[in-house]
């Protein structure tokens, strides 16, 4: 699987987030629905005027830590005020990151191998922070996106 790790500084991102179940599969409902939503409402179009600074392209941001309510967002990074949208930093951390481009669908299939393929024999591990989908171009048909994976080198049990 092709992929790059890189350690990025915290960045601001503005959008619109929903609850995320704790049971994943609901999930796979709840999350298009919201993107089906947004474009319609012309949200989507409003938050790309706001884009400003890496990632550059649409996002959709899996914050699912322990301490807190699990949320997905519809975001762009940006430190415009956010005029009606939510706003969450994302903290520094390393990722790894695979481009894929396909369908909607094809991004879900990217992630699923990344976690039963990639990540157990990667010598990373998952680290505490947010998942990203970040759109470069989001045509439904043909998109090209990247998968961010937060991470950290496993310990080595001694």
């Amino acid at each position: 699987m092709e992929y790059r790790i890189e350690t990025k500084d915290a960045f601001r991102i503005i959008g619109i987030s929903a609850p995320l179940h704790k049971e994943v599969e609901q999930n796979f409902m709840v999350v298009p629905q919201m993107w089906q939503k947004a474009a319609v409402d012309g949200t989507i179009q409003r938050l790309a005027g706001m884009m400003e600074g890496p990632p550059m392209g649409l996002l959709g941001v899996s914050a699912c830590n322990d301490d807190e309510q699990w949320r997905y967002f519809i975001a762009v990074s940006s430190t415009k005020d956010s005029s009606g949208f939510e706003g969450y930093t994302v903290p520094a951390s390393t990722w790894a990151i695979f481009p894929g481009s396909g369908t909607n669908r094809s991004i879900q299939e990217l992630e699923q191998r990344i976690i039963t393929e990639w990540l157990p024999t990667s010598g990373y591990e998952y680290a505490d922070a947010p998942d990203i989908e970040v759109y470069l171009d989001p045509d439904p048909q043909n998109a090209r996106y990247e998968v961010w994976i937060p991470v950290r080198k496993k310990r080595s049990v001694s």
